[in-house]
């Protein structure tokens, strides 16, 4: 392919401008809906968490919360996202990457907010543990929690987690960050039969381990460990790659109207049958990727960028929304903690306001706190990543 028509893709695919730090911070129209993507996911794990007080109608024998405590879901599809994204935006131009500028970009994307929120929220565990075992030994676990915390630690070892718990998957995030350069460097290499051959092995191998691993461990280690997450984090990038190689062998993306209806479709149904069968579907592979084929046809779906369901998730509201997803994500549970010591928890009619709350404290944090320090750390380390303040968003 020549170097004319190779820009002409680029440029009909709406990704011309990744590979261009000089370029303005616009991002490719097929990234926004994905993007608005992330703002239900994040949504989802809210209510996941603190509906069940609010609504008590709702419980674990009926339909709705059939529904709602599948919300733990949203962490895989952010893993295989977190893949894709990196996959399109680090690998996609077939240039070296450089290691420091990606980790450096990745540490100033996720670490400030979640820093901050650490933070806030250690007071609510310090002062549960006082409660428990007195001040003196409070304090001392309280301290190693957030000493662990900081470093990450807290999916690797059960005890110490307690601070600010979703960001657990943050834990994870970062032994993904620390293989990229070598799985995706790896995976990006691979076409044909060797790209469908990766896709399965990563997935039934992973499924596989898990299963096998189910009578022998604790179902909250099997959750929780990084390692079990890495093959739906590689199933992110192998999407990334075949989308990347059909572009090429087409010239453009060769979704239509009717195949994507038919991912949608597909997820759907598939979805439906889980919430139907689920007392009989094994919850640690629930946890561990069982549901990234369904995922991987959603995001291929919404990534079509003149599709109607694309179009109508590229609203300008619902990106912002979308790109102030990780605050979300991170901030509902110190603000429900918040509630909780004032006795506003299962107050129906003032769940409207905690929602209003974390949503505006997330968009608030996403403009006045992770845009402006990450590019202060950018600025003080001399770096320019390829990802735009929305890519960025969306891989993590």
């Amino acid at each position: 392919m020549t170097k004319e028509k190779n820009i002409a893709v680029l440029q009909q695919t709406g990704l011309s401008d990744l590979s261009r730090p000089d370029l303005p911070r616009q991002r490719p129209e097929k990234i926004h809906a994905l993007t608005s993507l992330r703002f239900f996911a994040a949504l989802f794990v809210v209510f996941y968490h603190t509906l069940w007080s609010a609504v008590p109608a709702i419980t674990r024998t009926n339909l709705a919360g059939h529904i709602l405590s599948l919300g733990f879901l949203s962490v895989s599809f952010f893993f295989l996202l977190s893949g894709y994204i990196l996959g399109m935006v680090y690998l996609r131009s077939g240039k070296p990457l450089n290691k420091r500028t990606f980790l450096t970009a990745r540490f100033a994307r996720i670490y400030p907010l979640y820093f901050l929120t650490l933070i806030a929220d250690t007071p609510f565990l310090l002062s549960s543990r006082i409660a428990q075992y007195g001040w003196t030994s409070a304090v001392v676990k309280t301290t190693i929690t957030f000493i662990a915390n900081i470093f990450m630690l807290q999916a690797w070892i059960l005890a110490l987690r307690g601070i600010d718990n979703p960001n657990w998957s943050l834990s994870v995030e970062t032994v993904f960050y620390l293989l990229f350069p070598f799985i995706g460097i790896w995976i990006w290499k691979l076409r044909g039969p060797g790209l469908w051959i990766a896709a399965v092995v990563f997935w039934l191998g992973g499924q596989g381990i898990v299963y096998a691993l189910t009578p022998h461990v604790i179902e909250e280690t099997i959750k929780f460990n990084p390692l079990l997450h890495i093959s739906t984090f590689a199933l992110g990038i192998v999407l990334a790659r075949w989308q990347t190689l059909q572009r090429e062998k087409h010239g453009t993306s060769p979704k239509h109207g009717a195949s994507i209806a038919m991912a949608l479709l597909l997820t759907l149904a598939i979805c439906a049958a889980l919430v139907h069968w689920l007392a009989s579907v094994p919850m640690n592979n629930l946890n561990d990727g069982l549901m990234a084929p369904a995922f991987g046809c959603l995001i291929w779906a919404f990534s079509a960028n003149r599709s109607l369901p694309a179009r109508i998730l590229s609203a300008p509201w619902l990106v912002v929304l979308g790109e102030a997803s990780y605050g979300l994500y991170l901030i509902h549970l110190p603000v429900y903690h918040v509630y909780e010591r004032l006795h506003l928890v299962g107050v129906r009619s003032l769940y409207p306001v905690y929602l209003c709350t974390c949503i505006g404290l997330s968009v608030l944090s996403f403009y006045l706190i992770e845009t402006p320090v990450r590019k202060w750390i950018l600025t003080r380390l001399q770096t320019r990543p390829k990802e735009t303040m929305e890519a960025a968003s969306d891989a993590q």
